[in-house]
């Protein structure tokens, strides 16, 4: 689970990443994808509640649990 701080600061990307960039912060790691899915969702909607703009991008669903 990463999250990604684009330039502009008031606007995340929280996602399920095999390959994380060089600019993201690990957020959690989890056996089960289901949980990791969850945990997105719920930072996604914490992060919107303050006024950050949030996006969870669902990864394709062959890449859910693939490493």
């Amino acid at each position: 689970m990463i999250r990604r701080d684009p330039k502009d600061a008031s606007e995340v990307v929280i996602t399920v990443l095999h390959e994380v960039p060089a600019d993201a912060v690990s957020l959690g790691s989890f056996d089960d994808p289901g949980a990791a899915i969850d945990f997105a969702q719920e930072q996604v909607q914490r992060l919107n509640t303050t006024g950050t703009v949030a996006l969870y991008v669902d990864p394709p669903d062959d890449l859910v649990g693939a490493g």
